[in-house]
């Protein structure tokens, strides 16, 4: 096992919050990950159906859509603010629903899905372009990118800064990395440690707060623009919002960060970030 950080290089320790899980701990950065995991038992859990059974209901079920559509346009209302047109790649694309409804946003938007039923899915059910590749071995050309998006993606990753330096590399310069993953820093994470339902520690490999991933980002070579973490709540429908549980969730949040907002610099469940390759 490594003893030091695959994001900034520094010392890493046992996970004292996570034991006995096999995670360690950066003393400088704060990122948790799996160093037991090579990238050949990760790329295999995708590419041979393990989690397709784990996430065949939501990526590859048209049941799931008006949801899936309704996330995507938060999603794209991120980005907005950063980029608006040209050309996108999603990276890790499920079943190919952000991929749709960047195209009817005015992107020339194509995604790359390691599952093959979710990009099938994508291909033949929705009819958008999803290849079914890892973005390793998708071949991207250098600076051929405007925007890249990454939604719950990086915390699968064994190589983290190595991806995000791929994508560095095949955007253009002034293009955009948008990405969102878990926020092991948050308030939940840190109150329910191995109970955390984001730890899914056989697929989850990282885990990332506010300051590692802006480290991450950084030695990839890009500028982050924008860093904070959100409630889950803007994903939710509006009757889902009322559900008693998603109430107590919700005041539980406010309580512990003494905030009415849905957004919050560190302590919220769903951490995101915008970085951009220098225009120079």
């Amino acid at each position: 096992m490594s003893t030091v950080c695959r994001i900034c290089g520094a010392a890493v320790h046992p996970s004292v919050l996570l034991a006995p899980l096999p995670f360690t701990t950066c003393e400088s950065c704060g990122f948790t990950g799996r160093e037991d995991r090579i990238e050949d038992d990760v790329r295999a859990i995708y590419e041979t159906g393990a989690y397709t059974e784990v996430r065949r209901f939501e990526y590859s079920d048209p049941e799931t859509l008006r949801d899936r559509r309704r996330q995507a346009r938060v999603r794209l209302g991120y980005v907005a603010p950063h980029a608006s047109s040209g050309r996108l790649l999603d990276v890790g694309a499920a079943g190919g629903v952000f991929v749709e409804q960047a195209l009817g946003r005015g992107f020339d938007a194509e995604g790359v899905e390691p599952t093959p039923e979710f990009a099938a899915f994508a291909r033949d059910t929705l009819g958008v372009p999803v290849r079914t590749t890892t973005v390793e071995q998708a071949e991207l050309a250098d600076a051929s990118l405007d925007v890249v998006t990454m939604w719950h993606v990086l915390e699968h990753v064994p190589d983290p800064v190595g991806v995000l330096s791929l994508l560095h590399d095949a955007l253009r310069r002034g293009g955009v990395m948008a990405l969102e993953v878990p926020n092991a820093a948050g308030h939940l994470a840190r109150s329910q440690g191995r109970a955390w339902a984001s730890l899914e520690p056989d697929v989850h490999v990282n885990q990332f707060g506010p300051r590692s991933l802006g480290a991450a980002l950084e030695r990839a070579g890009f500028d982050v623009v924008d860093i904070g973490t959100i409630t889950i709540t803007p994903y939710l429908s509006p009757a889902r919002r009322l559900r008693p549980g998603e109430l107590v969730h919700r005041l539980r949040g406010l309580r512990a960060l003494r905030t009415p907002s849905v957004s919050h610099p560190d302590g919220y469940e769903l951490l995101r970030a915008v970085g951009r390759r220098p225009r120079s």
